[in-house]
């Protein structure tokens, strides 16, 4: 949540909330925030006292050398998109962001050699000019491949394709003292496995070579075969099978809102179809509009500012019927940071396939109790992708679902204390379900419960596959 401030016919100075397109993440000042601004956009700031900008591996060793020989303690962040505490300190920060280069393209081996602080759709972009793409892209097109890889990486296409992780062919990495490392699936495999998903916990990831793959996200056009739901029962009865087997598909994401008064869902299943140039003339047409109108979001009259983020809003619960791959991809992100004028908050979860609806009843039951209560939130809302993954299990059949709770919050604000306890009840759920928390979003802060919620460190006392629902019931003592 960032702000834009302008001058009024008065002559004053207004300041608004605007979403994540207010953020600067090239600022000095943005090194005093984390994603906790978009949920609290008043927070005060926490100023690191030195930053470090590595623009090469060997400057990347220098620094983690001097750090070490100075005794510091290195916090790293890329452009800081974490709610849970993970890039904010008084100390010395490390930023990856000036490692921004794409160093190779084998086309031959359809993999490319990136810099940890290059962004994935600057890559995405690149690669888009010779007819390729990244199989797994994040929503907002600033987030680098080195913090896609430290949380996992999820996007629609997830369940075809796995996490971004799973498409990280190999990767060096500068642990605290200084040592160079390079390890793959097959070389070095445990420090491999430990950096992906490891939040920066372990070293710092300096170069990666990733996986892409034919595809042109520009140009070609899917048909969303999109149900609308005005009651929670008929969202989780139109969802759960696309959880357990989204097979036929090339994209799915769907969302439930309950706005108070206003309850609507949309089931957005994406699927080819054959091109035709008045489906790519649609295409062009209606997102043209919607973009438009995210544009203007923010600098409009009060007035009519309301009316143009309302018509925006309405393309995010109600998806059109054609879209580029790419407009899948970032369209829903890009309108809600653009129209949604209450500042928000997420916690994601990845929940097993076979758990998927009972989960979703008590999680959604949650939030609609604490906003009754507290009066905290302004609305719920409940976004969900499927996925499956190599690095989460071994069996090619497990699919689990990225739940995302994301809730406005209003002008009273959600208190210190009810967001932990909060937090503390979602963690409850993830524990009795099998589920597990997507580490960048708040989780509470003891230390063993959040090792059974880190699917990085469920790894590492698992290494060869992730727990099964069953196994994880054990493991947590249920």
């Amino acid at each position: 949540m960032g702000y834009i401030a302008r001058f009024t016919p008065k002559g004053t100075i207004e300041q608004r909330p605007c979403s994540h397109e207010g953020i600067d993440h090239d600022s000095l000042d943005a090194f005093g925030y984390d994603w906790e601004q978009v949920g609290q956009p008043d927070i005060a700031p926490v100023y690191p006292s030195k930053i470090y900008l590595p623009q090469t591996t060997d400057e990347l060793i220098a620094i983690i050398k001097e750090a070490h020989r100075l005794g510091e303690k290195l916090t790293i962040r890329s452009r800081g998109h974490s709610s849970n505490d993970l890039v904010l300190t008084r100390g010395a920060v490390l930023s990856t962001t000036r490692m921004n280069q794409v160093l190779a393209i084998d086309e031959s081996a359809m993999t490319a050699t990136l810099q940890a602080g290059v962004v994935s759709a600057d890559v995405d972009d690149l690669l888009a000019k010779s007819g390729y793409g990244l199989p797994v892209i994040g929503d907002h097109n600033d987030i680098t491949v080195g913090g896609f890889a430290s949380v996992g990486g999820i996007g629609p296409a997830s369940f075809r394709h796995g996490l971004f992780i799973d498409n990280v062919v190999s990767l060096q990495y500068v642990t605290f003292t200084g040592e160079l490392i390079e390890c793959s699936r097959s070389q070095r495999a445990d420090d491999f496995y430990k950096v992906l998903l490891g939040l920066g916990q372990f070293g710092v990831i300096a170069t990666m070579v990733c996986k892409f793959i034919k595809v042109d996200k520009y140009n070609t056009v899917l048909r969303n075969h999109r149900q609308v739901c005005h009651d929670v029962e008929a969202f989780i009865a139109g969802t759960e099978p696309l959880m357990r087997d989204p097979s036929g598909n090339y994209m799915i994401r769907a969302a439930w809102n309950d706005l108070g008064a206003v309850k609507l869902g949309h089931i957005s299943a994406y699927r080819q179809t054959p091109q035709r140039g008045w489906k790519s003339l649609l295409d062009r047409s209606v997102y043209g509009y919607f973009h438009g109108l995210a544009q203007r979001a923010g600098t409009l009259p009060t007035a009519v500012d309301k009316v143009v983020k309302g018509l925006g809003t309405a393309g995010v619960f109600l998806p059109p019927h054609y879209a580029t791959i790419k407009n899948v991809e970032f369209f829903s992100d890009r309108m809600v940071d653009s129209t949604v004028g209450d500042p928000t908050r997420w916690f994601i979860m990845l929940v097993p396939s076979q758990q998927y609806a009972e989960m979703f009843r008590q999680l959604y039951e949650l939030a609609c109790a604490f906003r009754a209560r507290y009066e905290c939130f302004s609305f719920v809302g409940m976004y969900v992708k499927v996925l499956r993954s190599e690095y989460l299990s071994s069996d090619p059949d497990q699919y689990y679902c990225e739940m995302n709770l994301l809730t406005g919050i209003t002008e009273r604000g959600i208190q210190p204390d009810e967001l932990a306890e909060l937090v503390d009840q979602i963690d409850d759920l993830c524990l009795h379900h099998g589920a597990l928390r997507y580490m960048h979003t708040k989780t509470g802060k003891d230390p063993q419960r959040r090792s059974l919620l880190d699917p990085n460190a469920v790894r590492r006392r698992v290494p060869t596959a992730r727990p099964q629902p069953a196994q994880v019931a054990v493991l947590h003592g249920k």
